[in-house]
């Protein structure tokens, strides 16, 4: 598990740093110099030309000092500096008036578009920029991204915010980011995440204390985290594992019940039952005889049956889903998992949930939970997920090309999928995931998270094998032992 800060906490940890623990700030400029400079001779060959192009804070103080760096290192580089010379840090003073001692170059502004050189270095703004882009500072990196030159951010690409992912009117689309100490939700969030290129978190020698100081704002998962996975044990059998209640598809529509249901399998779940139109039981059972069978008339006399829910991958809207759902909300106790079409059921006929209960809305559904246009949600993922979990009293995953996961107290973003995974089916697949970790036990907010992530390492996995293009939620079933497999292996 890593941590992710916003501009505000990653400054917090630099002040600790300096004026709690005595860091020098210039010792820390130094050290994140040194790290950028390390990436940069690693991947680039002596005889590429490198401008520095600098803005008048510590940002452009960290691009000086590489600029100089890499000079030493018998590199050409150079420096342009943005901005007026009066507004100049004095870390950014020290190291401009180090750099000319130091025979480095020191250009004008045009010589971005020269052609001449073949990387810049973006050290316009850093993680403070809070307002948007103007005036010179947003005709530089017009001239920055309209070059051919490779270019490496500072921190952050010039013009990103550091906790929403937001383009503040222009950013620099960098080709590698070289960010020092901690993560920032802006490089992870979008479209940050796709103006930062490659992104290196480099170590520049915060203490432990200072980096303890600060609670992160959200985190992601990364292999490791797969331990979280329910224990198996030797001595066991299929009632160990749990039931899972999968109230799915509808009248000659089945696609969905076996997705979900599949997929409850593959998560380790002993035994699913899945709920649905009669007319879907020979093709059900055809396709996974594995499962249990149950229509929909019979769902009082199975509900306590299981040990987890998962309603609404595609049981449309009539009057009977809505009458299943309205059932199901009034007299389960276990973990459930509300899906689908069953959002748009719940926006209508309740205020809140329990909390063992898991909302799994898209942008499109998440409007019917809280009000809010598709346009305000995408603006504000992060907030949007955490105040609809605290206003409905249960876990909410807000599925996007960055899925956002909060129990109102803690939040998780998770960084593991592709594109090829916006395809019908998919998210049912989640939702089977998540139902088959409940049934064994783990706690709402956890299986959520957990099921993210593992969904998309299965399509991380089966994208090297079937491409973006030809990836199918089925494949997905198939990528996720083998997602468990290639983390186990890595433990050993």
């Amino acid at each position: 598990m890593k941590y992710l800060y916003t501009g505000d906490q990653a400054k917090a940890i630099d002040t600790h740093a300096i004026h709690t623990m005595g860091m020098p700030s210039p010792v820390l400029m130094e050290r994140a110099a040194m790290s950028m400079a390390a990436i940069l001779m690693k991947r680039e060959k002596h005889d590429v030309k490198i401008l520095a192009v600098c803005g008048t804070g510590n940002n452009g103080g960290d691009a000086v000092a590489v600029a100089r760096i890499l000079h030493e290192q018998g590199y050409y580089a150079a420096i342009a500096v943005v901005g007026e010379e009066e507004r100049m840090t004095e870390e950014m003073k020290q190291q401009l008036y180090l750099a000319v001692n130091c025979q480095v170059p020191v250009l004008p502004l045009s010589s971005i578009s020269d052609g001449v050189f073949d990387v810049i270095i973006d050290g316009i703004f850093g993680i403070g920029l809070s307002r948007d882009v103007t005036g010179v500072y947003e005709a530089v990196i017009k001239s920055i991204n309209e070059s051919s030159a490779r270019c490496y951010a500072v921190d952050i690409p010039s013009g990103i915010c550091a906790e929403t992912g937001h383009v503040l009117n222009i950013a620099v689309k960098a080709f590698v980011t070289v960010t020092f100490g901690v993560n920032k939700m802006g490089l992870v969030l979008y479209p940050g995440c796709e103006y930062a290129g490659e992104v290196f978190i480099t170590d520049i020698g915060f203490p432990k204390a200072s980096t303890a100081s600060v609670q992160g704002r959200a985190y992601f998962y990364e292999t490791e985290d797969l331990h979280r996975m329910p224990v198996r044990e030797n001595r066991s059998h299929k009632g160990t594992y749990g039931h899972v209640l999968v109230i799915a598809g509808s009248k000659d529509m089945c696609g969905a019940c076996f997705l979900a249901a599949k997929a409850a399998y593959t998560a380790g779940a002993g035994l699913v039952r899945v709920v649905t139109d009669k007319t879907n039981r020979t093709a059900l059972l055809g396709s996974l005889p594995e499962i249990l069978f149950s229509e929909r008339e019979e769902l009082p006399d199975v509900l306590d049956w299981a040990d987890s829910v998962v309603a609404g991958p595609g049981i449309g809207l009539s009057p009977k889903a809505e009458e299943m759902i309205q059932y199901l909300i009034k007299h389960t106790s276990v973990p459930t998992v509300i899906d689908g079409d069953a959002i748009s059921i719940c926006g209508r006929h309740a205020d809140t949930l329990p909390g063992n209960f898991i909302l799994t809305p898209h942008v499109k559904e998440m409007t019917y939970l809280t009000g809010k246009t598709i346009p305000e949600l995408l603006e504000e993922i992060v907030p949007s997920t955490e105040d609809a979990s605290k206003k409905w009293g249960c876990t909410i995953v807000q599925k996007d090309a960055r899925t956002v996961v909060s129990n109102g107290t803690e939040t998780y973003i998770n960084t593991s999928g592709n594109h090829g995974m916006a395809t019908g089916g998919s998210g049912d697949v989640l939702a089977g995931l998540m139902g088959g970790l409940l049934a064994q036990k783990v706690e709402p907010f956890e299986a959520a998270k957990l099921a993210v992530y593992l969904h998309g390492l299965a399509g991380d996995t089966m994208r090297k094998e079937k491409t973006a293009y030809g990836l199918m939620a089925s494949d997905l079933l198939e990528g996720i032992p083998r997602a468990l497999k290639a983390g186990q292996e890595n433990e050993d």
